[in-house]
């Protein structure tokens, strides 16, 4: 496996400072909220079922579950975000933990979902045999990561910009592909390869319903970590001309009625054990 430790530094540090965690459940969290509905589907989510949240963040999947009458565990690496999701849904059990090593027993869950998790952890393969190693056989796993900018409006959008205008001299630490389980070919070979089958995967419709076409980039710049730390190394007036080719494709783009509405598609991936 290549070396990712400044991902993983990257990704623990920020997502444990309180105010990164707050800026994303303010900021980002509704578009990801779109998908949930979908996922505990692709789950096969009954009443009755023990269920695992993996890399849950501030506890949003983790509600859905037990409103569906699932008995809940949620697990993160961030103190800063189990610390949103116990006030949220005080009834849940959560864990701070590394999906790389789950604390669980093996065969121990009905289901297992990530809702836009994996793609923060630096060895998913390991994840992935992890998850299969927790569930039982014929266990359902769900997951959910964003499609790249060959699909996504939103991320053409923001990284055409950033190719447009960025500096060239300046990067984020290396880590895994941020959108390769939205290649219907890896996603299958990872998920094989981690013993399980039935795999299929799909596009959920998200979106980020703005107040303003300058709201995009500020989602991006706090409520993020990888497309933040890009935004934030960039020379001031690189950093004004992103933000302003941002706001102006926004604006022409995405009007609807008095607010824009910026796609952000999701790929939804299933599979069982």
């Amino acid at each position: 496996m290549p070396d990712y430790d400044g991902f993983r530094r990257m990704e623990t540090d920020s997502w444990s400072d309180p105010l990164r965690a707050s800026k994303y459940v303010e900021l980002f969290a509704s578009a990801p909220d779109d998908a949930i509905a979908s996922l505990l589907d692709a789950a096969k989510c009954q009443r009755g079922q023990k269920a695992l949240d993996l890399c849950c963040g501030h506890g949003n999947v983790s509600e859905a579950l037990r409103t569906r009458g699932c008995a809940v565990s949620g697990l993160d690496f961030s103190p800063s975000m189990l610390e949103l999701a116990r006030k949220r849904v005080p009834e849940v059990t959560f864990v701070q933990g590394d999906a790389q090593e789950l604390p669980f027993n093996a065969n121990d869950f009905d289901i297992v979902v990530s809702n836009f998790g994996i793609c923060h952890v630096p060895d998913q393969p390991r994840a992935l045999s992890e998850v299969n190693r927790v569930l039982r056989k014929g266990g359902h796993f769900a997951m959910t990561v964003w499609c790249g900018p060959d699909i996504s409006p939103c991320f053409d959008l923001l990284y055409g910009a950033v190719k447009a205008h960025g500096s060239k001299d300046v990067s984020v630490p290396a880590g895994p592909d941020f959108h390769q389980f939205a290649k219907v070919e890896t996603a299958k070979e990872l998920l094989c390869s981690a013993g399980f089958s039935d795999v299929r995967l799909r596009v959920v419709n998200c979106f980020f319903n703005l107040d303003r076409p300058e709201r995009l980039c500020e989602i991006f710049e706090k409520g993020t970590v990888r497309a933040a730390n890009l935004l934030a190394a960039q020379p001031p007036e690189r950093l004004t001309a992103i933000r302003s080719a941002v706001a102006t494709a926004v604006r022409s783009r995405f009007a609807s009625g008095e607010r824009w509405c910026v796609p952000m598609p999701a790929s939804l991936a299933s599979a069982r054990k």
